[in-house]
């Protein structure tokens, strides 16, 4: 099983000190072998230009034989062959026939192989390494081979080598202890979004990760965590209101239904006219109760955002089919429907019948009896307007913005409902970047107006 480091420091510290090392190693390499292909093409020039020398001496050189020894005193540091001193680790041979006939110079303690071709080669003798080049002599067939002792070039290769190593292994040493420290620093921002976030309770109404500001990229993370707690704890807000408010406005509507089946299985000869009040009454809770769970969903839909995207919706024609459908649910309501213009905004078609609908309800069920309704679409200003006015009794002024929470219901109202109709109004208008206002309408009584920005030319 290969071994990984586990953490995002040690991960960085490891990444790094690799790259480090395979660089600085590579590096180094690269330069010991430059400098070793320097010094090798140097040993094969000085024995290029020697050999060129000694052809010149080769007489006298014949002359001598091989006797390296045979020196006056006095002709020590004297250069007689091309510079082939003794102790100068060179070494000069004339073969013919296979055979040595003379050599001068620094004879190894092992016979050198004889070459077995001209040009340059390299030759392992007793633990010594010599660099050869061998060429004719003459035209009677005698060669000359001119030798160079290359150890010092050898050590100097393992030398660099060495050096070579030791700097990468210090270099992969001092990348490591800096990562090790700047990932620390780096790392900081990212431990305190870790201290946040196991710090995350469903109770908590603040924000619950701290903000960071660098980082660009731990920031973009930080506000992006933070929206979707946000998110998350609205939808959480959301569920725990629709269970508390469904929880504590069915309780009537099924009592009262309980109620009424019990009486009529108690009384299973009921007269017709009391029982068919009590199928009324059963009716009617069914209703409310199927009215109010619609409503509370999609408040709670809204409140959470759960929404799909949105899609251009033609509010003209939209507005036009919301008031043929209020026509048949409240025939004896009169709706007047004023729509001078096209009008189109971005939103959700669902949304907004839905709000459109409680607002043509609202004025049949809340206006005057056998009323006027009178529905009007107007856009000015980059916004569309959608006005309900009915000819009621209205709502006093005071009593206007409290009307909008859940569950209000007017002293006078002479209707059955849940409450929940206007709070979805103003729920949708907001939903699209709109307002939603009550005021007194021409006739004396409400006048209910949604205001949302146009998609469209004005």
């Amino acid at each position: 099983m290969r071994w990984r480091p586990r953490g995002l420091r040690s991960q960085i510290t490891a990444a790094i000190a690799a790259l480090v090392t395979v660089v600085v190693a590579l590096a180094g390499l690269v330069i010991v072998a430059r400098i070793d292909h320097r010094d090798r093409t140097d040993v094969d020039r000085q024995l290029a230009a020697r050999a060129q020398k000694v052809r010149q001496d080769a007489d006298k050189l014949l002359g001598q034989g091989d006797h390296e020894d045979d020196h006056a005193e006095g002709d020590e540091g004297r250069d007689d062959y091309g510079g082939l001193l003794a102790g100068s680790q060179s070494l000069v041979r004339l073969l013919s026939d296979g055979k040595v006939i003379a050599q001068r110079g620094d004879s190894p303690p092992t016979a050198l192989p004889l070459p077995d071709r001209d040009g340059y080669r390299t030759i392992e003798a007793d633990g010594e390494t010599w660099r050869s080049l061998t060429g004719p002599l003459n035209p009677a067939g005698d060669r000359l081979e001119v030798l160079q002792d290359v150890d010092s070039i050898e050590r100097r290769l393992a030398d660099n080598t060495a050096l070579v190593a030791a700097v990468t292994a210090l270099a992969a040493l001092a990348a490591a202890a800096g990562v090790w420290t700047t990932t620390r620093i780096l790392l900081q921002p990212l431990q305190r979004l870790r201290t946040g976030a196991l710090a995350v309770s469903a109770d908590t109404t603040a924000p619950q990760l701290p903000e960071v500001t660098h980082p660009q990229e731990v920031a973009d993370l930080s506000r992006a965590l933070n929206t979707m707690l946000d998110q998350l704890r609205t939808s959480m807000e959301s569920t725990r209101r629709f269970t508390a408010d469904a929880g504590h406005e069915l309780r009537t509507p099924l009592t009262s239904l309980g109620v009424t089946i019990e009486a009529l299985q108690r009384n299973p000869d009921l007269p017709a006219p009391q029982r068919a009040r009590a199928l009324a009454a059963m009716s009617n809770e069914h209703h409310r109760i199927t009215g109010l769970l619609t409503g509370l969903q999609t408040l709670a839909r809204g409140d959470a955002h759960a929404l799909p995207d949105r899609t251009p919706v033609a509010l003209d024609v939209l507005l036009e089919e919301a008031v043929t459908h209020a026509v048949r649910r409240h025939p004896t309501v009169t709706y007047r429907l004023t729509a001078d213009t096209p009008a189109t905004v971005n939103g959700w078609p669902a949304g907004l019948r839905t709000a459109i609908d409680n607002l043509l309800d609202n004025a049949a069920l809340h206006g005057r009896p056998d009323g006027n309704v009178d529905v009007r679409l107007t856009r000015a200003e980059g916004e569309v307007r959608i006005s309900v006015s009915d000819d009621g009794p209205g709502i006093p002024p005071d009593q206007r913005q409290t009307m909008k929470e859940r569950f209000t219901r007017g002293p006078r109202t002479r209707a059955t409902g849940s409450g929940l109709g206007l709070a979805l109004v103003e729920q949708q208008a907001h939903l699209h970047q709109g307002t939603f206002h009550l005021a007194q309408s021409p006739a004396g009584g409400l006048r209910a107006t949604i205001k949302v920005p146009s998609a469209g030319p004005v």
